[in-house]
């Protein structure tokens, strides 16, 4: 089997995980996906029932994939396409009061990798703790992570499970103040 064949058949697999984990708590959410890429993940939100899905990525060919998917699916209107890197979106986001119920962060491995592990932490920090920022209360943080990578978890936040998948590790966030 073809490598990129494989790697779809993993990231499908790997999707299908996530939405068993999460079951009906994406029935009528308000979804963020971050990092979009193609948009798979957003697509699948929706077509498990999300409310809406805001699909966001700095890269234009990302943008014009997730767009042209969207279309040819007929997704447009539960959906919302935004070219922004995902710290200015997640500023921007706390500013106009938008919420979500959902927020799924799928950073690109290869940037974080290479990163020094000081500047990886704090850039891992600062991106959990603006997504907490726009969180709505008793919802949920989704992040796939390379699996080498350590997660530091910002106050406010705590990981209340992760499951690893190949290279892959998915860590799910709750809110502190909302668990009793």
């Amino acid at each position: 089997m073809p490598i990129k064949k494989r790697v779809s058949l993993i990231e499908r697999r790997l999707r299908l995980q996530i939405f068993n984990y999460l079951a009906d708590f994406v029935n009528n959410a308000d979804v963020l996906d971050l990092f979009a890429g193609s948009g798979s993940f957003g697509i699948e939100a929706i077509s498990k029932g999300a409310h809406k899905v805001v699909f966001v990525d700095k890269v234009a060919k990302a943008v014009f994939t997730i767009k042209k998917n969207l279309e040819k699916l007929g997704l447009l209107k539960r959906s919302e396409v935004v070219k922004n890197d995902a710290l200015k979106f997640l500023v921007k986001a706390k500013k106009m009061h938008q919420g979500f119920d959902i927020i799924f962060l799928d950073p690109p491995f290869d940037k974080l990798l290479a990163m020094e592990s000081g500047a990886r932490n704090s850039y891992l920090q600062e991106l959990l703790s603006r997504a907490n920022e726009i969180l709505n209360p008793k919802s949920i943080i989704i992040l796939k992570m390379h699996k080498k990578v350590k997660v530091p978890v910002p106050t406010g936040l705590f990981v209340f499970h992760t499951h690893t998948s190949g290279i892959n590790k998915i860590y799910y966030l709750l809110q502190k103040k909302h668990v009793h």
